[in-house]
């Protein structure tokens, strides 16, 4: 069980639990989690991952609703001390039950004035949250009070008082209180016709690993505690007044533990660093090819180039199988690549793209696709193979790398992409300018997933007119993080810096059938997001939001019994975010994370790329052909 650290003189030390009502109030709570973990949301789960999400909420809900509800105790007893009324640590069951109730109806009443009207801005969020959390806290309190009242409030040692004290009444009342709200939830929903969702059915394997979540939450804080008490200690012989060093001690304790785990972090990232930037032993050679990067004549080395990026230059698609499958003449396109390997710094790495732009003539190609790269710097094969066909390779497709870690571990490389894109797409600009317009190659974007949001960060509170004045006419960007302010700006497009239906969003390719022809005429930046995609919907605002994809208006994917509810609803969508990608080579979906089923018909939208719908399923059947191929040779 996690104690909480707060003083010991604040600690209930009564008969017969020895547990105080702030402890009962977070086994309630953390009981009541537990049903509310299981709800399916976004993925399907596996066993490990079911375990960790109802371990780590259950820890969570226990440690926030015990140290609310002591808070809210301790703030009633400074009050009646204030008014000269006499306390006592050992608060009676009365007492606690009249400053719950206190508690919980003052939260109601203050959420209901911090949630009233729509688009509250952040710091309004984060009181109601606040609100919500304490409201929770003293409505467990409450279950938990009851249990110790009903019997007899003077606290006698009837027979049945001892069974309420006990900790699994406390549990049962928990969970079941839940359990009830999620069946009636679920009728409702069914009885609507709702989608329910995927079915996680709860293993032994999922109980074993929550309950080591559990244990691990308790064992750092049993540490954290430890090194608190040590550094009171401390701060108490320097100061000579024990007692007032609680807060800072803490502080301290955070401090070592956040230390030690930035240590481990750091060597983590080093070693995947390594992993995932080691080149595939079969693409060790240079290639032959002058139309890419690291070939005869190129001004970037090969050598220093980490994985993702020889793999991008290597999966170029020839004019010949381009011939074959378009059955029309083809031309070799030509794929120019960055690394961040390939100089030290981004003006020296802009200086090579513009070299490498030079070199080839990619100018006076008819298409050039500007890429953002995920976190690796790996780029979609089947987007790049798609644009090569639909152009009949008549393109040229430029991309510079920005990280060489995996995307969650390069959000804090965000910015040096967004400057290095910027300072590239400017120099490009000017190049272009000076060109005349019938000389100039339509200028089209990609970017998926981080490289999604380093492509469009460049045009935060400028819309599509920034991109328009780089001379950058059409977008394509899929699983578009939620963190990416640009995408909300230019859908809202209140500041006039979009113009009507220039920017679309869309859950499926399918969709793309569904919009009428002025619709279809007047789209420019296309994103592409499933509804059921983690890493389009998760973010820090889970913590003290609702978000609009669980309200009246969600998506099919979403099902209709999942609500929010703060730790559960993030640890879930992490989950689910991690889960988001699941991809089977040669088998193409449009599920989660993974955009390969869309990728053809997407990018004959969003480019405007005329073909036939033959050559369109000759595109994508060869798609997964080569994909499979790619397997093969790379593993």
């Amino acid at each position: 069980m996690i104690r909480p650290w707060w003083p010991r003189s604040l600690r209930w030390t009564g008969e017969p639990s020895n547990l105080s009502p702030s402890q009962r109030a977070g086994i309630v709570a953390a009981a009541a989690s537990v049903p509310t973990s299981l709800v399916p949301l976004l993925r399907p789960r596996t066993a490990t991952d079911q375990g960790l999400i109802t371990g780590l909420s259950s820890a969570l809900d226990y440690a926030l609703t015990s140290g609310m509800h002591e808070a809210v105790l301790s703030t009633s007893r400074g009050v009646l001390r204030l008014v000269g009324r006499s306390t006592d640590v050992r608060t009676t069951a009365r007492t606690t039950l009249l400053v719950d109730a206190i508690a919980l109806a003052t939260s109601l009443a203050a959420r209901t004035w911090l949630e009233r009207g729509s688009g509250a801005g952040t710091a309004r969020a984060l009181a109601a949250a606040l609100a919500r959390r304490t409201g929770s806290a003293a409505a467990f309190g409450l279950v938990a009070g009851g249990l110790d009242a009903v019997p007899n409030l003077e606290g006698q040692r009837h027979p049945l008082t001892r069974v309420l004290h006990t900790v699994p009444v406390a549990v049962a009342a928990g969970a079941t209180l839940t359990v009830v709200g999620l069946e009636l939830r679920r009728r409702r929903a069914q009885a609507a016709g709702a989608a329910l969702g995927h079915r996680t059915a709860p293993t032994a394997q999922s109980l074993g690993v929550a309950v080591l979540a559990a244990t691990g939450a308790a064992a750092i804080s049993a540490v954290e505690r430890e090194i608190a008490t040590g550094a009171e200690r401390v701060i108490a012989r320097a100061t000579g007044t024990p007692g007032y060093g609680s807060g800072i001690s803490h502080v301290v304790s955070i401090g070592v533990i956040g230390g030690a785990l930035a240590a481990v972090g750091a060597r983590v990232i080093s070693s995947v660093e390594r992993s995932v930037s080691a080149p595939d032993p079969a693409l060790t050679e240079a290639p032959r090819s002058a139309q890419v990067s690291g070939g005869p004549g190129s001004v970037v080395d090969w050598a220093p180039l980490t994985r993702e990026p020889r793999r991008h230059l290597a999966a170029r698609t020839s004019a010949a199988r381009i011939q074959e499958v378009m059955s029309e003449p083809a031309q070799e396109p030509l794929r120019l690549y960055v690394g961040l390997t390939s100089a030290p710094t981004p003006a020296d790495r802009v200086d090579l793209a513009m070299a490498e732009l030079e070199r080839t003539g990619a100018l006076d190609r008819s298409l050039l696709v500007l890429c953002s790269p995920t976190g690796t710097g790996y780029v979609n094969h089947a987007a790049a193979a798609a644009w090569e066909y639909l152009s009949r390779g008549d393109c040229a497709t430029l991309t510079m790398q920005y990280s060489i870690r995996p995307s969650l571990m390069s959000l804090d490389r965000v910015d040096d992409g967004r400057r290095q894109n910027h300072a590239l797409w400017m120099a490009l600009a000017e190049a272009l300018g000076s060109r005349a317009p019938q000389r100039r190659p339509k200028v089209v974007m990609f970017g998926e997933s981080l490289g999604a949001h380093t492509g469009q960060d460049p045009f935060l509170h400028s819309g599509t007119r920034g991109m328009r004045a780089l001379f950058i006419e059409r977008a394509l960007w899929l699983g578009t993080p939620y963190i990416s302010e640009w995408a909300r700006e230019a859908l809202e497009a209140a500041d006039g810096n979009v113009r009507p239906g220039e920017v679309v969003r869309i859950a499926r390719a399918e969709q793309i059938d569904d919009l009428d022809a002025p619709a279809r005429d007047a789209a420019r930046y296309v994103l592409l997001a499933h509804d059921d995609d983690g890493v389009a919907l998760f973010g820090l605002e889970l913590l003290y939001r609702s978000p609009a994809w669980l309200g009246r208006d969600r998506p099919t994917a979403v099902p209709a019994q999942a609500g929010w509810s703060v730790p559960t609803t993030f640890l879930q969508t992490a989950i689910d975010t991690k889960n988001a990608m699941d991809v089977v080579p040669g088998k193409f979906t449009a599920l989660g994370h993974d955009y390969r089923a869309d990728i053809a018909r997407a990018v004959r939208f969003a480019y405007d790329l005329p073909c036939t719908d033959a050559q369109l399923e000759a595109i994508e059947a060869t798609l997964r052909r080569e994909e499979l191929e790619r397997a093969a040779a790379w593993g």
